[in-house]
This record gives C-alpha cells, sequence and structure tokens, in this order.
C-alpha cells in the first residue's frame, strides 16, 4: 500500500496521550537505529491511521519506509474504543492518564448503550466493542475485560481497564472536572498523586460552597450550642415531645434486618405527623427487604424517588443473597410533593467509619445528603440517630437537629459528639 493513502484524523489522534520528551527522544532514536519494526494500525474502511502517529512522523521526516496493517471496525465509535483500549498494554501510562482514557471509554459505551438499548443495553454493547473482539492485554499482561457470557458491571469493568478501584476513578472524574490545566499536566506526568490533587480540590470546592451557604445564614440561627437537642425515646410511641408540622427534613438510616421491619411504620407515621408542609423525608436502607420496606414507609407518605449511597471501602458480602454489594437504597419520600431544586440522584461516602457505633455512617456521606437536600436554618430530625452523625453535619452546616434514639449509651455518645462539635468546630 502506498503510504501516502493513510490519512491522519486530528480527532482520533488527540485520544492518544502523548509522549514525553524522552519518551518521543527514544523512540526516534530505535527508529533511525532499526528501522520501523512494528506496522502502523490503519482503518480498513476509512485509511485512517488508529496507531503509529509518532513513528509516521518520524518516518516521514527522516524518508524511512513503514509497512501498515489494517483492522476493520463497524463505525468510528468501534475504531475510538480500539485507540483508547490499545493504549493499556503498551505504554507506562501515569495513573490519571489511565483513568482519563476509562473515562472515554465510559462516554463511548453510554453513546453505544442507547444506539443499542433495544438489542441488550450496556453489556451487549462493552463485550461487542472492538476490544472484546480483540481484547488486548492490560497492564502487566492481565486481561482486562470478561468473556461473552461473564456477567458484566460497566463500573468494575472500566475500573479493572484502568488497573484502579472504581473509588479512585470517580476521583479522577471529579479532577478532570474541576482541576486546571497545570494540574492535570503534573497528574499526567507523574508528580504528583490523584488522592492528594482531590482531596485539595474538594477542599477548596467545599470552602466555596460553605462560603455561599454562610451568605443565606438566617440572622436569627443561634449559635452552634443552641442548634441542636437529642432525646431518649422510642420511635414506636409517636416522639410526642416533637411539635406538629415543625421538621423540614427527616434524614435517617434505620436498622436493616428482618426484626426491625415494624420501625419502618413507625417511622412513616411519625414522619407524617412532624414534617412541615412540603418537608421529606430521606430514608437509608438496605435491599434484602426493601419490597417490605417501601410498603410500609408508603403507608402515611409519597414515594418520590430511589436514588444510590455509594459506599467505596465497604463491600459487605450478603451470603443468603450471594451479592457482594457496594451502594445502598436512599428512599426519597414526601408529605406533599416536591418544589424544590433538581438534585442528582447519585450519592457517595468517602470512607467507611465505625468508630462511633457499629452501624454508622460517615460524616462525608451523611453531608453529602444534607447538604444537597436543606438549605441552612432548616430544621432536620433523625428519629434514629444512632451515634449522631446526621446531627454532627447538620449543626456543622448551620442547620437545625434533633435527634432520638431508644439507646442510652448511643443517646449519650451523641450528646458527647454535639458538644464537641460546638466547642471544636467553627461557625465561620
Amino acid at each position: 500500500m502506498d503510504k501516502h493513502t493513510v490519512m491522519v484524523d486530528d480527532e482520533l489522534r488527540a485520544l492518544i496521550p502523548p509522549l514525553t520528551e524522552e519518551e518521543r527522544a527514544a523512540l526516534e532514536a530505535n527508529v533511525l537505529r532499526d528501522g520501523c519494526l512494528d506496522p502502523l494500525i490503519v482503518w480498513q474502511e476509512q485509511r485512517i491511521l488508529l496507531d503509529g502517529h509518532h513513528r509516521k512522523e518520524i518516518c516521514d521526516r527522516h524518508g524511512i519506509e513503514y509497512s501498515t496493517r489494517d483492522l476493520s471496525f463497524d463505525g468510528r465509535d468501534d475504531a475510538k474504543c480500539w485507540i483508547i483500549e490499545h493504549q493499556f498494554g503498551r505504554r507506562n501510562l501515569a495513573p490519571f492518564q489511565r483513568g482519563k482514557l476509562a473515562l472515554q471509554l465510559e462516554s463511548l459505551w453510554a453513546a453505544k448503550a442507547k444506539e443499542k438499548q433495544r438489542a441488550g443495553g450496556i453489556e451487549k454493547v462493552v463485550q461487542k466493542s472492538a476490544l472484546s473482539a480483540r481484547n488486548p492485554p492490560g497492564k502487566g499482561g492481565k486481561q482486562v475485560l470478561p468473556t461473552l457470557g461473564e456477567p458484566l458491571r460497566t463500573d468494575k469493568v472500566l475500573a479493572k481497564v484502568a488497573d484502579m478501584s472504581h473509588g479512585t476513578l470517580d476521583k479522577v472524574k471529579y479532577i478532570d472536572k474541576h482541576a486546571d490545566e497545570r494540574t492535570k499536566d503534573k497528574l499526567c506526568k507523574g508528580e504528583t498523586s490523584i488522592n492528594a490533587e482531590y482531596k485539595q480540590i474538594k477542599k477548596r470546592i467545599d470552602g466555596e460552597r460553605r462560603k455561599v451557604e454562610r451568605a443565606t445564614i438566617p440572622a436569627d440561627l443561634p449559635d452552634a450550642a443552641g442548634r441542636w437537642c437529642v432525646h431518649a425515646a422510642d420511635i414506636e410511641d409517636g416522639l410526642p415531645m416533637i411539635d406538629d408540622e415543625s421538621v423540614d427534613w427527616v434524614i435517617t438510616d434505620p436498622p436493616y434486618p428482618k426484626e426491625y421491619l415494624p420501625l419502618y411504620s413507625a417511622l412513616s407515621r411519625v414522619c407524617a405527623r412532624v414534617l412541615k408542609p412540603g418537608g421529606a423525608a430521606i430514608v437509608m436502607t438496605g435491599q434484602t427487604y426493601l419490597p417490605e420496606v417501601l410498603r410500609r414507609l408508603s403507608e402515611h407518605l409519597q414515594y418520590y424517588w430511589m436514588m444510590s449511597y455509594l459506599t467505596p471501602g465497604q463491600s459487605p458480602n450478603l451470603m443468603h443473597r450471594k451479592v457482594n454489594t457496594q451502594w445502598k437504597p436512599l428512599i426519597w419520600l414526601t408529605k406533599d410533593g416536591y418544589t424544590g431544586p433538581t438534585v442528582s440522584d447519585v450519592f457517595r461516602s468517602d470512607a467507611n467509619d465505625k468508630r462511633f457505633h457499629h452501624w454508622g455512617q460517615s460524616e462525608s456521606g451523611m453531608a453529602d445528603i444534607v447538604t444537597r437536600f436543606s438549605k441552612p436554618g432548616d430544621t432536620i430530625l433523625d428519629p434514629l440517630m444512632g451515634a449522631g452523625t446526621t446531627g454532627i453535619v447538620a449543626v456543622e452546616t448551620h442547620r437545625r437537629f434533633v435527634g432520638v434514639d431508644l439507646d442510652p449509651s448511643s443517646v449519650a455518645t451523641a450528646k458527647g459528639r454535639l458538644a464537641q462539635c460546638r466547642d471544636m468546630r467553627s461557625d465561620g
């Protein structure tokens, strides 16, 4: 084939991470010494170069001959997938580069899934991708995608392709959205870590959010010590110490085992009484008894939406169902509808935290829920509060908090934590 019939497509070339100066110099030295040993890969139907751009440029500049190898693809997205997937087994990429490549695959798979939804959804789309057809090895020579017929979770496959946890891949996505180009360049060169930059960027963005929130704090909001109260009481008794229509949000995480299912009926009754008009409840729960949980919660409230709470670092193996779970349902219920702003339905905990209660959730996870739904000055009730993590987050973010738990030791722990919050955390 005449090499001049090979075309370079700028969009496809941009999918390939650039070489460092050292890598480019070493490649040029090898080509000048040995010639172009490996064939350039060309998209047969379009005569577009897919792999070997650097070698082609070097060969053209020095008048060195090269060979080509044709590959056939159904369309442009398949060619893009092949280019991206082909990078993983070939180059010493920095973790951030691997993550970005995986995220590019995610968008391509999503587009292909929409096109082929009726043909079986994302599983068939991924399994029929260019990588599945050729399945080149990933880092260390390991295969990175399941064979046809194996069960497939897209987030797990992407993380495996990138050779990182899906939690780290989420951080790459966050950094790619919020970081400046200088930071991304340092990450691509391996001069800093994903975790370090994620923490810095998140700290900055959270600080900016808090600054905006502080501007909306009601003038009559009391200081931290006056923003909370907790009670030792049984939700089955109706919580008469809490006034009717006095609460903006109920945010709670009841126990999941079967023997606690009646609590969800009691919770529904209490919420219907204490929530203000337009108020709502966000209830975290397990999945084993989810149909019964939904039935009981809907006895006095209106089901509104099911949301996902991601729990990286927690991966309990539910032997009775043969499921390894990495998320929890968040059930959104309203008293009389919802008229607030649009809310994303995926929430995330950054860490597992069982220091204060064996069923406890992390402050980062509860903060994601509290701050996205409520606003400063709102009153939040957790009638099954455990060690009071919802309250810590509510008080810290300028909300009022009412907490209840049947266990006196949990109430004592919550009081101690909330008192510490008052003494040690700044309201500014």
